[in-house]
């Protein structure tokens, strides 16, 4: 049996070096810690969250938790987003429609 991975995106990246400097280095290590460790377990579990209902077609395999799609060999982590943003529109604005 092949170990699952995870793939951190250049938007996920960016987004967690944003959540991550904005506190302090304790807590934003503390932070980066957590979110890998949330990542290693999606990894392991790929169908964990639920599938988005978003309109657009490319998009229909995206799983929410934090958005990620799962692959064979594990998961790709696609953004970090808040809950209370909308992730809609926040992928319209990205050109993902």
């Amino acid at each position: 049996m092949s170990e699952r991975s995870y793939i951190v995106r250049p938007t996920a990246d960016r987004d967690l070096d944003f959540c991550a400097t904005e506190t302090s280095p304790e807590v934003g290590h503390r932070f980066l810690l957590a979110a890998h460790d949330t990542f290693a377990l999606l990894a392991t579990q790929p169908n964990m969250g639920w599938r988005s209902r978003l309109r657009y077609p490319d998009l229909k395999l995206l799983r929410v938790f934090r958005v990620y799609l799962p692959s064979a060999d594990g998961v790709e982590i696609s953004r970090l987003v808040h809950g209370s943003r909308n992730l809609q529109e926040l992928l319209r604005s990205e050109g993902a429609d």
